[in-house]
């Protein structure tokens, strides 16, 4: 059987907050899916992302950005899609002449959004401006000179510019000022180099309550009065305990309640997670990369039989210290008392640890070829991966967001 894998990529407005996926066509043992028939591999995207998986299990609440060839475009099986989730990624390769135009006027007087992907200012391509809402610039296929002169005529025509292959925070700051609205590329989930190697003191205290929960044997009375001590982070605790997603037929009015209805190691990890947003990990997309990363680990090693798969957890957890402190990461996990294990996964991807932090950040960049852990299949990764995504977007639904701290 032949199995496709559907990746997403995050793409931020200004403000760091989440505005939509790029959903990626990918089968499963070919990284590029190279040689493939293009209205092919959109119409496969689309079925398996409105069909078999669902939007609603990819994206959560958000807007899918697709690519679509011209024929696909044309074809008025379109029609039936739900126009607010969806925004129809134009290919740049698609050709321009009066059916295509009436036909992108059509989709947007059906509320569609309509993206023009890898957009090139040539003037047998403008007038798809004006069926436009937003067009993506390739930030690296074009010079200085060139990004410039496409800002500047873009602006003129009132569409969003969206900034494509943003590699680091410093060029996503350079093209905020230019006049980019959105942004596409992990610039917030890689590290900076940094001047400093010390962490900052309000990090530090947090950072010390990260690392005091994640002590290998403490109880869930030592868990309890940490939790205790802190009145937003009891708070918190509870509104996740009580989340519509555990299915619990009475209120959990307590914290040690909490602990023994839920697990020592599940209420740790939600910890683990409200310390790193209090870092201020910003955007806050960063927090569900790293849920995702952190749940998917935990089910990779779950169906590999490992042992101690809340290791795996608190591996993809903190596979971005280093970006949130701001600092090293061997500055960032010198307080941390993580196994021999962990840290070698976290610095070199060494070991099983590590293969399955591996085969996580394919999967959400888009290469599943890349993808390897133990003797589970592609399907089986795929699977670890999709669950990992539903789990972390449930818990924003259920009203439990990391990013929304008393």
């Amino acid at each position: 059987m032949e199995h496709i894998f559907i990746g997403r990529q995050p793409i931020l407005d200004g403000n760091g907050k989440l505005y939509g996926y790029e959903l990626l066509h990918r089968r499963a043992g070919d990284e590029h899916a190279r040689g493939e028939d293009g209205d092919r591999m959109s119409s496969d995207l689309l079925l398996n992302a409105v069909l078999e998986i669902g939007i609603q299990n990819i994206c959560g609440s958000h807007r899918a950005f697709i690519n679509v060839t011209r024929n696909l475009l044309m074809n008025s099986g379109l029609d039936s899609l739900p126009p607010d989730r969806i925004v129809l990624e134009v290919l740049e390769t698609v050709a321009v002449d009066p059916p295509l135009l009436d036909r992108l006027g059509t989709l947007r007087a059906r509320r569609f959004e309509i993206a023009l992907d890898d957009y090139v200012c040539l003037p047998a391509r403008d007038a798809l401006i004006e069926h436009a809402d937003i067009v993506k610039l390739d930030v690296l296929a074009l010079d200085e000179a060139e990004l410039e002169r496409h800002v500047a005529l873009l602006k003129a025509r009132n569409v969003r510019l969206l900034a494509e292959k943003v590699e680091s925070p410093a060029m996503h700051r350079r093209l905020k000022q230019m006049g980019f609205g959105l942004f596409q590329g992990f610039f917030f989930a890689k590290p900076e180099t940094y001047r400093g190697q010390r962490i900052l003191p309000n990090k530090l205290v947090v950072l010390e309550l990260l690392a005091r929960v994640n002590e290998p044997n403490i109880t869930p009375e030592q868990l309890s009065s940490i939790i205790r001590g802190d009145v937003a982070l009891s708070v918190t605790v509870l509104r996740w305990a009580n989340a519509s997603i555990y299915g619990l037929r009475h209120a959990v009015g307590s914290i040690e309640r909490a602990i023994v209805v839920l697990g020592l190691q599940t209420v740790r990890n939600w910890v683990s997670l409200l310390a790193l947003a209090r870092m201020g990990a910003s955007p806050g997309e960063l927090l569900t990369v790293l849920l995702v990363r952190a749940r998917t680990c935990e089910l990779l090693a779950s169906s590999a039989d490992r042992a101690n798969p809340s290791a795996y957890f608190t591996v993809g957890l903190l596979s971005a210290l280093d970006v949130i402190l701001k600092v090293d990461l061997q500055v960032a996990l010198e307080r941390m008392p993580l196994s021999s294990e962990q840290k070698e996964a976290l610095f070199a991807r060494s070991g099983d640890l590590g293969a399955a932090l591996d085969a996580v950040i394919a999967c959400e960049g888009g290469e599943p070829g890349k993808a390897r852990f133990a003797a589970l299949t592609g399907a089986d990764i795929l699977q670890c991966y999709l669950s990992g995504l539903a789990w972390a977007d449930s818990l924003r639904s259920a009203g439990a967001d990391p990013h929304a701290l008393p």
